[in-house]
């Protein structure tokens, strides 16, 4: 009798921290819905004075957030009077290496490495340092030990997958069985992969129940098959997160294949402008959007720091959760604010 008044009352503790659990999440997303409207810094004012000569080196032009990341750095650039070259990383490590000399070569004065790993670019970065070049990575995790990069213009990943989960968990009530996209080679992927797995461990009814690994040189031959193929195997789940709005495209493509549209929802990271409109018209759950164009603009404010002779600002960067409620009517989500005014009057434009 004893034995059985003790597991009803542990069930019951159970029950409660469960409960507990799922209103922390509800409570998470909610927040993490509203409009971002107050300035996250930099504060400090920096004077931006002469020409200077920027190379872009883009993780590939399929990934549509670098590409906006560094359409935001060209747009600055014109505010700032720089010529900005912007060279598509093709997805190979060997395109993003030769950018990097071909800026050496060119005497740039600064290069933006827009979500291009900086750890597979080691030896290209000391020539750029060797030679005086300022270098800001955007996406890109800040690593703990400093390196040849002046500063990172990047969300908080592990927050981010975080987050996701929370959304998963509040989503589904607690039952969610999800299958987890993951990409190795992207140090922010990869972040954003362990802040799920870690956060969707405390809901007790939910399960990753099969995880699916790709990359972005080949996600749009392989990906859609491969999700298709994880949900013929799965017949049970009924989530799918990506590590990226680009990534998320091709696995709902795969969803689609599976005949399971409207019974699988596809979660993902970024805010990208097909992705916002696919949540517009109900064909995609959410995104965790980071606000791309304002992230070149923000690197290229480190820029301006760096040439200043000024200390990196290196402010985390802004997102929103975005779904069918809240989806923005713009080409992706821009932040929510006048991020381009709050620049210029750090820069004295």
């Amino acid at each position: 009798m004893i034995f059985r008044q003790a597991m009803l009352a542990a069930a019951s503790v159970l029950a409660i921290s469960g409960a507990a659990l799922a209103q922390d999440a509800k409570s998470a997303v909610a927040t993490a819905r509203e409009a971002k409207t107050t300035w996250p810094g930099p504060t400090e004012a920096v004077k931006a004075e002469g020409s200077k000569n920027i190379y872009v080196i883009t993780c590939a032009s399929q990934g549509i957030g670098c590409v906006r990341a560094a359409n935001g750095v060209v747009e600055a650039g014109a505010v700032l009077g720089w010529d900005v070259r912007v060279i598509d990383g093709r997805g190979d490590p060997a395109a993003w290496n030769a950018g990097i000399l071909s800026a050496v070569t060119a005497k740039a004065d600064g290069i933006v490495l827009a979500a291009v790993p900086p750890m597979l670019v080691g030896d290209a970065l000391a020539q750029a340092k060797a030679a005086g070049i300022s270098v800001v990575s955007v996406f890109n995790p800040k690593p703990e030990q400093a390196d040849s990069v002046f500063a990172y213009v990047r969300p908080d990943h592990v927050a981010q997958g975080a987050l996701a989960a929370d959304w998963v968990e509040a989503d589904s009530g607690g039952t969610a069985k999800i299958i987890l996209v993951e990409d190795p080679i992207f140090p922010e992927l990869v972040q954003r992969g362990a802040g799920f797995r870690e956060s969707i461990a405390s809901c007790g009814g939910c399960e990753i129940v099969e995880a699916v690994e790709s990359t972005l040189a080949t996600m749009a031959q392989r990906l859609p098959g491969a999700v298709a193929a994880a949900l013929s195997r799965r017949p049970d789940a009924n989530y799918v997160i990506a590590p990226f709005d680009s990534n998320g495209f091709f696995a709902n493509e795969g969803v689609r294949q599976a005949g399971r549209i409207g019974a699988v929802r596809v979660g993902s990271y970024e805010g990208d402008p097909q992705t916002i409109a696919a949540i517009r018209n109900g064909e995609y759950a959410m995104t965790i959007a980071d606000p791309a164009e304002w992230m070149g603009w923000q690197a290229a404010d480190e820029l301006v720091r760096a040439f200043a002779g000024a200390a990196p600002a290196n402010v985390t960067v802004v997102d929103r959760l975005v779904d069918k409620d809240n989806a923005p009517t713009t080409e992706g989500w821009l932040g929510d604010l006048d991020y381009k005014a709050e620049f210029r009057k750090l820069w004295g434009k």
